[in-house]
């Protein structure tokens, strides 16, 4: 017999239904009034009939423990299997969660010790000095997740769902798929009468960013946006090199033209032109 809830409920019912066929037979009305004294006033036949349905009241109860017990037990271990499992995928994420941190921690310790290696020679590194690169390294990263658009037309009453519209516009002229969403777009700057600001576009992640500068060379190919540039999130010292590099590449096109030179890694680069369709806009 399998135990289940409905065969449990099958024999309470049973089980009621023939007691109640023994209560009649011993001339009683309730359980209470089932005493010796009852029993003792029967004759044999009647005694004989109500034993031998207790009894088989006895042997099917005991059969129904016996299948809900051995159910139990595979639950029991089913639960159990359950739990190992759920403990070696906790400790198989706790794991790589402190891989993770020491991963992270390393490279930390890396950028800081390249940060503070920068420092002049003789001056002891400090907490100040720690902080600092700290500093540094954080707006490294918030700025490597940061795009920004040059040549945006930018009308005397834009409003922002018109910014973000075209910024949207622009991605998509790229090509870069899938169309990365801005988190944030806005414009820098103090707005001048006939001057496009440059535009900030905060993106998801650095990988969006690079995705986006290289397939920026596409937006050449556009009648609305080819003469919008597109380029990284740089400081006003990467900006001073960043023009330097660009007035010594023209000054390299003057002198060779069969080459296309481009900015990469903060260097200046060269190809020949029959392959400059492949190559990425400068940035």
């Amino acid at each position: 017999m399998d135990f289940s809830v409905d065969r449990l409920n099958a024999m309470d019912l049973e089980t009621t239904s023939e007691l109640q066929k023994v209560f009649k037979v011993a001339n009683v009305s309730c359980r209470s009034d089932f005493t010796e004294t009852a029993l003792m006033k029967l004759n044999k036949n009647p005694l004989i009939k109500i034993i031998s349905s207790l009894m088989n009241l006895v042997e099917k109860n005991n059969e129904l423990c016996k299948s809900a017990a051995g159910k139990i037990d595979v639950m029991k271990s089913e639960k159990i299997a359950d739990q190992k499992l759920i403990i070696e995928v906790q400790q198989g994420q706790m794991n790589s969660v402190q891989e993770t941190v020491k991963s992270e921690m390393k490279s930390w310790t890396d950028v800081v010790k390249k940060n503070t290696a920068q420092r002049p020679s003789g001056k002891p590194l400090t907490q100040n000095s720690i902080k600092q690169a700290v500093r540094t390294v954080n707006e490294e990263t918030k700025r490597s997740k940061n795009l920004m658009i040059y040549g945006c037309h930018e009308s005397d009453k834009e409003a922002d769902f018109e910014l973000n519209k075209a910024v949207k516009e622009i991605l998509k002229g790229t090509d870069v798929f899938p169309v990365p969403l801005a988190c944030e777009v806005y414009r820098i700057g103090r707005k001048e009468p006939g001057k496009n600001r440059p535009v900030k576009v905060e993106l998801a992640c650095a990988s969006e960013v690079d995705s986006v500068l290289m397939r920026a060379r596409n937006l050449r190919e556009s009648k609305v946006f080819k003469h919008v540039y597109l380029g990284p999130d740089r400081t006003k010292e990467e900006q001073l090199a960043h023009s330097k590099l660009v007035k010594e590449m023209k000054q390299m096109i003057q002198k060779d033209s069969n080459k296309h030179y481009f900015i990469r890694d903060r260097k200046i680069c060269s190809a020949d032109k029959s392959l400059s369709s492949q190559m990425p806009q400068s940035s």
